[in-house]
């Protein structure tokens, strides 16, 4: 059997990677162990998920307001038929469909699918969407705002089955009449054991997060990671708000050190073109000089996706600030005891079922 899974793999981004590893995981259950799958990505030639069973194909189109990627996309528009055409089975496993809510996003990719559907259903191929999340972009403007749901009807069209990982996906597709089942984030699954109860600490929305919520906790002398995100801790984006965040996060390292902890940066995203959404960039400003030398070997920075993954994995760690959405879900899913830095609807619904774990 012949699977193709249209995934959200980017440049160096480890959310997108694992939500892959146990995607596939998962699939292989359902179907058989020997299924062979091919991946469409936007970084193939550096996977971070491997296995004999699996290879990767470059999306198309890529860039495609880029006219040197002209020959590219071609290359990549008869590899991406001839692919579809020989599938037995499409999976599109994106981890947002439809979106432009996030700050560092630039663009929307819609249309893409729109168009992608109508080739799926040229091909008469069954088409599963995989727990994935949506949202809308231009809900405040009317008619593009039933444009887009226009368009959001045809891409489901051609499902024959659809699973969503949050309310908010699950509930705009019913208001549709789109027939979807709610599932688990798959990264949820990463580790073979069932957590009955959440190491959540508590949760905090990001704009009211700063130093004094580590007051009340005793750990003098540990080890404290910490996985944030550039323009979530303050209400917009401008430069007096970077200053403002740059301060509060400055202000959390001041007082984690001179509490005697320990302070370990994680980034979760590497991308080399997206430079606002890569987590290494933002976080190793603040490994500044005045401060290594003042506390030498107290903060450091993990440089690759691997180790970021293996700090949880091996759970090196006392406790986490988890801001990215896949901090909060490995700290629970390797027991880790966290705080939950809330930015936005989907981190704000998974805080609130892990609250309800908790209790």
């Amino acid at each position: 059997m012949l699977i193709s899974i249209f995934a959200s793999i980017w440049s160096q981004n480890i959310w997108d990677e694992l939500i892959l590893k146990n995607e596939i995981t998962i699939l292989e259950r359902k179907y058989w162990e020997d299924t062979q799958f091919i991946v469409f990505s936007y970084d193939p030639e550096t996977p971070f998920f491997k296995k004999k069973n699996v290879s990767y194909r470059e999306y198309f189109p890529l860039w495609i307001k880029d006219k040197k990627n002209i020959f590219k996309n071609i290359a990549n528009l008869f590899s991406f038929l001839n692919i579809v055409r020989k599938s037995d089975r499409i999976v599109i496993g994106w981890w947002w469909i439809i979106y432009d809510t996030e700050k560092e996003i630039t663009n929307n990719p819609l249309d893409m699918w729109w168009v992608r559907a109508k080739i799926f259903k040229f091909f008469g191929k069954k088409v599963e969407f995989f727990r994935v999340w949506i949202d809308i972009k231009d809900i405040s403007i009317p008619a593009k705002w039933k444009n887009n749901l226009e368009k959001v009807r045809e891409i489901f069209s051609v499902a024959e089955y659809i699973s969503v990982r949050d309310v908010y996906s699950h509930n705009l597709l019913s208001e549709l009449w789109i027939k979807s089942a709610l599932k688990k984030d798959p990264v949820f699954y990463d580790r073979n054991k069932e957590i009955s109860q959440t190491s959540l600490i508590k949760s905090i929305v990001s704009q009211e997060f700063s130093y004094r919520d580590l007051n009340d906790i005793e750990l003098e002398g540990k080890r404290v990671w910490i996985a944030l995100r550039k323009w979530y801790l303050t209400n917009h984006k401008s430069n007096i708000a970077d200053q403002m965040e740059e301060g509060k996060i400055n202000e959390i390292i001041n007082f984690i050190l001179e509490s005697g902890w320990e302070i370990v940066f994680l980034p979760h995203s590497f991308h080399e073109k997206n430079i606002p959404s890569n987590d290494y960039v933002f976080l190793k400003q603040f490994l500044r000089k005045e401060v290594l030398q003042k506390f030498p070997k107290k903060i450091s920075i993990t440089k690759s996706m691997d180790k970021t993954y293996k700090y949880y994995k091996d759970k090196k760690i006392d406790i986490c600030l988890a801001q990215r959405l896949h901090s909060i879900v490995l700290s629970h899913v390797y027991e880790i005891p966290f705080i939950g830095i809330s930015y936005g609807r989907k981190t704000h619904e998974i805080l609130q079922s892990l609250e309800i774990t908790k209790n």
